[in-house]
């Protein structure tokens, strides 16, 4: 056995786990000067390796873990590695496919509230890791003549995510104490939150939604709550949509009329949170 053969050998023992097929590598290892067996040791990368794979989810799924417990979150990670050895070199990429592995699942799919905090904190890893941009200020608006503002198309910042959760999610997360200092510190634009149906005592009813907009900011994940007309035209806006467009289109899926100062604020919060980072009109 060659040193490549080797390797690759090795490899795939790691990534499978402990079994029958490890006994061409346990003969081709050396003994240990210290006494341990060569099974014992090759054990030990094996439930190593599975041990920092394990570690990545808790760094990245704090909420996840507070929504479920620990039993049931060490549970539901053990399998996922059991399940899906990584194939890409970088260990950032692998615990992007969890909220997937849940929706699929039989025992998490049906659990509207574990899936929609597994999703927003994919959301927040994927945001800081977006490529950069520089946000413009509201005064970049000064450069267009006010009769073209209906033609106004506007290019987010690449970190920006629109997320319909069940309700209550931003607030499990704020909870769970594992949230970021400064910028991620989700303030609910007032009035926001998807439906408004309630459970008793202010509990979110089962099927109650509020909608997110997550980015990155001064270096870190940001979040806040949209209100639905909000998050309609951001929506809009970010599909590419002119100015003029956004205003009928929001209007016309809220079933009335959104009065234009409202929509003003919208334009006005999108700058100062800096999500917006280009500017052109439409043809």
């Amino acid at each position: 056995m060659n040193l490549a053969q080797f390797q690759a050998l090795f490899q795939a023992r790691i990534l499978a786990g402990s079994g029958k097929a490890d006994a061409p590598l346990l003969e081709a290892l050396c003994e240990s000067p210290r006494g341990a067996g060569r099974d014992e040791l090759l054990r030990v990368y094996q439930s190593g390796y599975r041990v920092r794979l394990e570690s990545f989810f808790y760094e990245d799924h704090a909420g996840l873990r507070a929504r479920l417990g620990d039993d049931a979150f060490e549970a539901l990670i053990r399998d996922y590695v059991e399940r899906n050895p990584p194939t890409n070199r970088n260990a950032r990429w692998y615990t992007t496919g969890l909220p997937d592995y849940m929706a699929a699942h039989p025992r998490w799919r049906d659990d509207r509230r574990a899936l929609s905090m597994a999703f927003f904190e994919r959301a927040l890893v994927d945001a800081f890791d977006a490529p950069d941009a520089e946000p413009l200020t509201i005064q970049s608006l000064a450069g267009f003549a006010p009769e073209d503002s209906p033609r106004l198309v506007f290019a987010f910042h690449p970190s920006l995510i629109l997320l319909e959760l069940a309700a209550g999610t931003m607030a499990d997360y704020q909870a769970s104490g594992e949230e970021d200092d400064g910028e991620a510190e989700g303030d609910a634009e007032e009035g926001g939150g998807g439906d408004a149906d309630t459970e008793a005592f202010g509990a979110p009813s089962p099927n109650a939604t509020e909608a997110a907009a997550i980015w990155r900011r001064h270096e870190e994940s940001a979040f806040r709550e949209l209100g639905d007309d909000e998050y309609v035209a951001l929506n809009e806006a970010k599909a590419g949509r002119a100015f003029g467009d956004i205003c009928q289109m929001a209007a016309f899926q809220q079933a009335g009329e959104i009065a234009p100062e409202r929509l003003a604020q919208f334009l006005a919060s999108w700058f100062e949170d800096g999500m917006i980072v280009g500017l052109s009109l439409s043809d």
